[in-house]
Order: structure tokens, then sequence, then C-alpha cells
């Protein structure tokens, strides 16, 4: 009885290799069957199945088909991930590779040693620069190709070894003697990589480059380029004849070398105004050839670096607007960038011409094209405002009965009123005529009712409406609550009797609701009022002038970084590189940028180094360049967000907000409680305070001179007064205690950002540090449960969290402290600063009582020792 094999997927490839290795290997259907079996294998390896067990098989079947290289290259595949997986077979990996090493092909010898390069198993590095050093003086341009690469790799995993070796001394000499042009672009490569280029960009090495340009491949023509880019040319005369020898660029049949070679153009000609006209004037043309192509993802890309281009230099381009209308068969991402361009190069000669073409995709069956065509027109709106009918097709889109149509045309159409207010007699009537029932997006309703508050004098039903929509205050999205509270407000300030109740119903429900912004919003408006109406109208209805720019625009200073970053992926994120590229030297930059310069500077180097460090230190910052409070993530509530950036940059005051809003008027009887307000009548008498819980109203009865010497507004103090802060004040009037020889901390010591601010930058000259080696888990632990975990652990010797960097973000990570002696008004401040790389925990102590501040040190140390 013959005994069955065994199955699994394992099985089922080795007896498929043992079958086509005893088949004749020059059979064209046998090579085809092997190529279907090894991908079947390299799929199941991609599985995390182990396939180390068919080496041989594997081994003998290519091997009697050695001439299919597509075959030997998914056995190489295979050979690297075998060895990865299952360290027994990797010292016969590594004969095979080695093998191939000294094969007759040059093709073979050349794709061992990128797989031996690849293997990236430590206990294997030795065979590893054994066969890469043999791959430098190999007699084929190809082998050195590979090998040159293969430095890279191994520098990459055993940066010591290559250079005990010499290899980087190797790729340097085939630099300047090697004969084949693409071994010479990877030496270059390799070098820049490493930074070996640093400083080496001659004259001598640069004009050598362009003389040989042409024999380059097009991959390396444009790393060249890049190069050559950096150069500084001595004089006119040498830019001029680097700009001519390399002029054919211009009309490269790769798109990549023309964007190069224009780049280059670019930025040398950047400064001589005249010249760099021409060279934009000389760009027309290629340019408009390449955003013609067919095929739509090179046409992105160019059109991706053009729109910088265009945003730069509008009048330039302005004329070949029908150029970036959108062609039937183009893919919609294709579609929305060229309507970026045609924003971009509006003016006076064109904008009626382009807004007439946006009519046209509003019609269009892809809503986000449509939706993207209404916001051109309303961007075109803005830039061109004396161009008849643009404002007319605005308000001819709110005729549509399309709802999405309708919705985005309302939010363009606050933009534009915020921008001129005198176009409100012919939009707001159009406005006002649209049911409320039909707009149905949160940002549309927000718009709507932003029109409906701002000019509700001039909108017969106003109170009416915004009553209805009271009504419905707790089913609303929270954008639109914002905007109905702001709306019935300002309408109250124009037409008292008729809004009174709409206001009373929206405070109400927004105190209670449970959204914080609209709580504390709604909370606001209330105590403003009860200070005084005229004090509520002048902060809230107060006459603005026209709004000039929006937030949302890009600031110069970012476009110029990603001009000069042009032909980059910066031109398809939109944004300068720093933003989304993250490397170790980063990390080592912010350490230098630290806010801990040390007394040797200077006053003006002081608050240079402070500027740069506003963003880095303790890392907190969003990304706007505020801070995340702790209480938004639960812990000890801090200074806001406002109050801890201007923290950082150690300038002014700062207002310190409360760390826990105050507590509303009770939900028992709204009406009660806001009657008095509403019988103002545009008076100015205050109304009585709502009754509140004991801890609000303590927190709220801090004395006015306490309030006062904190640098706190009267906005601040409506807002529920210090948060626990109220002995802050006479801490700060009280001389400092003289420190005792044993020093005890308080369990819950209490600072402002004012104070920490002021502190920090008079105790600079006499701070402290140290430093702490930790261990990759004690990192880990830090990171852990959003900081809360490490805070509590330093928390425990009574050492205070101020505030936390926001959670998720990548070493380095900043944290501030603070302790307060018992018995004293002496305080102590710390900045922990934990990296990666090394893991290390840093310390700045500082303290106008030494004593408390080598105390702090020594516990700090101590809970860092045992994180």
């Amino acid at each position: 009885m013959t005994a069955k094999k065994p199955k699994g997927e394992v099985h089922e490839i080795i007896n498929a290799l043992e079958h086509l290795s005893a088949q004749s290997g020059s059979r064209a259907d046998v090579v085809q069957n092997k190529r279907e079996c090894f991908q079947k294998l390299i799929r199941y390896m991609t599985q995390g199945i182990d396939m180390s067990a068919a080496f041989v098989p594997a081994t003998k079947c290519v091997a009697l088909s050695k001439q299919d290289l597509p075959l030997k290259k998914m056995l190489y595949l295979y050979l690297r991930t075998a060895a990865k997986q299952n360290p027994a077979v990797a010292l016969l990996v590594v004969q095979t590779l080695l093998n191939d090493c000294k094969d007759l092909d040059p093709t073979i010898r050349g794709l061992a040693v990128r797989s031996m390069c690849s293997l990236r198993v430590p206990e294997l590095m030795e065979n590893v620069f054994q066969a890469v050093d043999g791959g430098l003086h190999d007699a084929q341009g190809y082998v050195r190709e590979a090998a040159v690469m293969g430095v890279l790799k191994c520098h990459h995993q055993d940066p010591a070894g290559v250079r005990m070796r010499g290899l980087l001394e190797r790729v340097e000499a085939l630099l300047a003697s090697d004969t084949d042009p693409q071994v010479v672009a990877n030496c270059l490569y390799v070098m820049q990589q490493v930074g070996m280029l640093e400083g080496r960009m001659t004259r001598q090495l640069v004009v050598s480059l362009l003389n040989h340009i042409r024999a380059f491949s097009d991959w390396a023509q444009c790393f060249v380029l890049d190069l050559v880019a950096q150069y500084q040319p001595a004089s006119e005369e040498e830019r001029f004849d680097i700009l001519e020898v390399l002029d054919f660029g211009l009309n490269h049949a790769n798109s990549a070398v023309v964007m190069a070679t224009a780049k280059l153009f670019l930025h040398f000609t950047l400064s001589f105004s005249h010249q760099h006209q021409q060279v934009l004037e000389t760009l027309k043309d290629p340019l408009q050839t390449l955003i013609q192509g067919r095929e739509p993802e090179v046409v992105w890309a160019v059109l991706s670096n053009f729109l910088v281009l265009a945003q730069r230099y509008p009048l330039i381009f302005s004329q070949l607007y029908p150029e970036f209308y959108c062609r039937y068969e183009d893919p919609s991402y294709l579609k929305r960038l060229k309507i970026d361009v045609l924003i971009a190069i509006a003016d006076q000669t064109n904008a009626y011409e382009i807004a007439e073409e946006m009519t046209q995709y509003v019609k269009d069956s892809d809503e986000d094209l449509a939706r993207a065509a209404i916001r051109a027109v309303g961007q075109i709106a803005l830039k061109v405002p004396d161009v008849n009918g643009i404002i007319d097709r605005l308000l001819l889109f709110l005729g549509y009965e399309k709802d999405f149509v309708t919705a985005e045309t309302l939010v363009q159409m606050t933009d534009v009123l915020r921008r001129y207010p005198d176009a409100a007699a012919a939009c707001v009537d159009s406005v006002a005529a649209i049911p409320e029932e039909t707009v149905v997006e949160p940002g549309a309703r927000a718009a709507y009712l932003w029109v409906v508050g701002e000019y509700g004098a001039q909108i017969q039903d106003a109170p009416y409406v915004l009553e209805s929509l009271s009504e419905g205050f707790s089913d609303e999205a929270t954008e639109v609550k914002l905007a109905l509270l702001t709306a019935c407000l300002k309408l109250f300030f124009k037409r008292p009797p008729e809004c009174r109740k709409a206001l009373g119903a929206v405070l109400a429900a927004g105190v209670a609701d449970p959204a914080q912004e609209v709580h504390d919003k709604a909370l606001l408006y209330y105590r403003l009022l009860q200070h005084s109406v005229g004090a509520a109208q002048s902060v809230v209805d107060v006459q603005r002038p026209a709004v000039t720019s929006f937030a949302d625009a890009q600031s110069a200073e970012i476009q110029d970084r990603i001009f000069d970053e042009l032909n980059t992926l910066s031109v398809a994120y939109r944004a300068p590189a720093s933003t989304f590229i993250d490397n170790d030297q980063e990390t080592e930059r912010f350490e230098h940028d630290s806010v801990d310069m040390g007394a040797s500077l200077d006053k003006n180097e002081t608050e240079s180094a402070l500027h740069q460090a506003q963003a880095s230190l303790l890392d907190v910052g969003n990304t706007d360049g505020t801070a995340t409070p702790l209480s938004a993530r639960g812990g000890t509530p801090v200074a806001s967000s406002s109050g801890l950036a201007d923290l950082m940059s150690m300038g002014g005051g700062v207002a310190d907000m409360p760390s826990q809003p105050a507590a509303p008027p009770s939900a028992a009887a709204p009406a009660d409680l806001l009657a008095d307000v509403f019988g103002f009548g545009g008076g100015g008498a205050a109304a009585a305070a709502p009754a509140a819980p004991a801890p609000a109203a303590a927190t709220a009865a801090v004395a006015p001179q306490a309030v006062q010497s904190s640098g706190f507004s009267g906005l601040d103090d409506l807002l529920g007064g210090l948060g626990g802060g109220g002995g802050s004040g006479a801490s700060a009037a009280a001389a400092p205690a003289p420190a005792a020889a044993s020093v005890s901390l308080v369990p819950q010591p209490q600072i402002t950002p004012h104070e920490f601010q002021q502190k920090w930058a008079a105790w600079t000259p006499s701070a402290r540090t140290f430093q702490q080696q930790l261990s990759s888990s004690a990192l880990a632990s830090v990171q852990a449960n959003g900081y809360r975990d490490f805070t509590a652990h330093i928390g425990q010797a009574h050492i205070a969290n101020f505030a936390t960097p926001r959670e998720g973000s990548a070493p380095p990570l900043r944290f501030l402290f603070h302790a307060q002696a018992a018995g004293s008004s002496v305080h102590v401040l710390v900045q922990v600063t934990v990296t990666k790389a090394p893991a290390a925990a840093s310390a700045v102590v500082k303290s106008d009582d030494p004593a408390a501040a080598q105390h702090v040190e020594e516990l700090l140390q101590n809970l860092l020792l045992t994180l």
C-alpha cells in the first residue's frame, strides 16, 4: 500500500518543484509552469508561511533554467526571505549567492550582489562585504552599479564595517576614474546620501558632470541637475555657460528631466529679474507640451509644479487660461487641479471667461467637480471684484435645484460678503429667499445663520427664522449651534423685542449643552449681558473693517519655501518638506534649539533662540502652534492654549484662563434666570448673578486685587475667575521665605502661566541640568497612556505636571513640571526632555532657592532611574 504524501502549502510547493525539476528546462511550457510555481511560492511567503523547506528543490529547479532571468529574480527574492525566516538555511543561501557572484553572466553576478546586500542578516555581513568588494572591482559596469548601491545598503546596516574596509573610499575613486556613466551616477548618489558631497561641489566636478550629462540615464540626469542646482557660479559668465549647456533639457522627451531643468533655470536666475522673466517666458512652451500629454499622472505632476509658478507669477501665465479648461476624458483629480490653476491665474482680463467656464462645470454630474467650480467662482470674486457678472454667477447658483449647489454657494457667499460688505444690497435678499428647511449641510446652515444675524435688520422674517431654529437647538451640529448663538445675539441688538424669546431659548440650551465650546460661548454671552448690554454689543456686534485675507490662504513665506522645493513632493502636498518629513537630524537640531540656551547668550541672541524654540519647546504645540491643555486629556488642568503658546515664546504677560468652566445657571428655571437680562431693552444695568454651586462661587469670589495683580482682564473674571489659583497673587506679594535645611514639597503646588513665564526667564542664569540614560522600555512607558503614567510617576514626589506634549508626538518629548516648598513661596520649575536616539532624559531645574532646586533635582534623578 502506497503511503499518502503530507498535505499543506509547503509540501504542495515542494512536490511541484520536484516535478518540474524532472522536466526539460528548455521547453517554453515548462518555463512558464516554473514561473507560476514560484509566484505561488512568493505569495505564500507574503502570507507569513515559512517556505524555507523548499530551498533545495527551488535552487535545483532554477539551475535547470539558468538563462531565465525572471525566474532567477524570483529565486533571489525567495532566498532573501528564507534567510531571514530560518537561520538554519542562511548559510546555504549565502553560499548559493556567492557562487552566483562568480557566474560568467554579468547580469547574474549583478543580481547576486544586489541580493546579497538585501539579506539584512547581521551574522552574514562578512560575506556581504566580500561580495560587494568583489563587485566594485568587476570588469562589467552592471556589476559595479549594483556593488556601488550595495555599499549604501551596507552603510545603513554596518557603517563602521564599511569605513573599516574602505568601501566609501573605493566609491570615491570610482567617481573619478570609472568610464561607465551609470556607475558614476550611482557613486554620486551614494556619496550624497552618506554626506560625502558636502563642500565638494567644486567647479571642476560640476564641469565634468555637465560635459557628460547627455550620457547619463534619465534618472541620473535628474539627479545631476539637482546637484548642479546647489552649486553657486563664481561669475555671471559661468552661470550663462551652465544654462547654455543645459538648454537641451527643456526639450527632453522625459518630463522629469524637463522639470528638473526648469527648476535649475528658475533658481539660477532668481536674483536677476530680467533674466528670470526671460526664463519664465521660455518655459511656457515646454510646460504647455507636457500639460497636453496623454498620461494623466504625468500631467498631474507637471500641473502641480505649474500651480506653484502660477501662484507666484500669475501675470506671466494669465493668457494661457484656455489650456487649463477641463477635458471630458480628464480624471476627476486632474480636473480639480486645473480649476486651482485657473483660480491662480484669474485677473481682470480673463476672470469673466473663467467664471463662465466654471458655470458649465456646476452642471456636471460629478458633485465634487461642481463644488470645486462653485468655490472657484467665489475665490475669483474675492480676487477680481470689478468684473461684472462674477457675483451674479453666485446668485444664479442659489436658484439651482440641487441642494449641494445651494449649500456650497451659501458658504462662498459669506466670504464674499465679508470681503465686500457693499455687495450686501444685491445678495442678502437672495439668501433670505432660501427656505431654511432646504439648507441641510451644517456648514451651509452656519453660513445662512451668519447672513441672518449680520444683516437681520434688512430681513423682515429674520427673528422668526431664528426662533424656529432655536426650537431644534439640541439637534443641530456644533458649528450650527455656535452660529445660532451669535446670530441671535447680534439680531437682539438690532431688534430686541422680536428676538428676545429666541435669544433666551438658545442661551438656556447653550449653557446646558454637552459640547464644551458651545457651553463656553453661551456662558460668555450670558455674562457679558449680565455685566452690560452695551459692553456685550461692543464685543459681539462691533463694526469691523472688510476682510482682506483669509486664514486658510497660504502665506507668502510658505509659498516661497515650496518654490524652493520645486519638483519634489512638496508641490504635491502643497506644504514644505519639513512639515511631512521627520528624520533623526531634526531631533538633534531640536536639542540644540532648546530654550535652555545657557546664560552666555546676550539678550538679542536669547530672544532669537526663544523664537526658534517656540514650536519645539515641550513639543506640546498643535499644528497651529498652540498648546494642548491637560484638561482636554483628562489630566491635571493647566494653562489655556493661548497662554501656553505665549509661555513658550517667553514674551509678555499671559492671561490665565480657568481650568474648569464656571457652573451654568440652574437648568430648572432658565426663563427666570434670564428674565432680567432681556428686560434691558438696550440699557446698561447689571442683572442678578445666577445661582451656582458652592465651589464655583468660591472660585469666582477672588479678590479684585488678586485678579488685577495677575494680569487678568474683565472677560477672564466673567469666565470663572482664577480656577483655583486665587492664592497666587498673595504668594507673589509675599517675600520669599528663607530655605530650610530640609526641604519638603507641598502636595498640590499652584502657579499661573504668567508666574511660570516670568520666573523661568529670570532664573535662567542659575539653572541646574543633568541627563539620565533610559532603556527602550522606559521610553515606551513615557509615551504610554497619553503620558499620564509618566506624569503620575513624577507626581508621586509632589512634582506636579504643568504641560505635556500633544498626544502622539514623536520624540523629543518635552514636559514642564513645577513644585513648591512647604511653608513658603519658593517655587521650582523643571523642563524634562525625553529623546529616542539615544534613549535619555535631560532635565533643566530652575529656582531662586538653591536648596530647593537641589532637592527637586535629586528626586527627579531617583524617579527617572526607577522609570
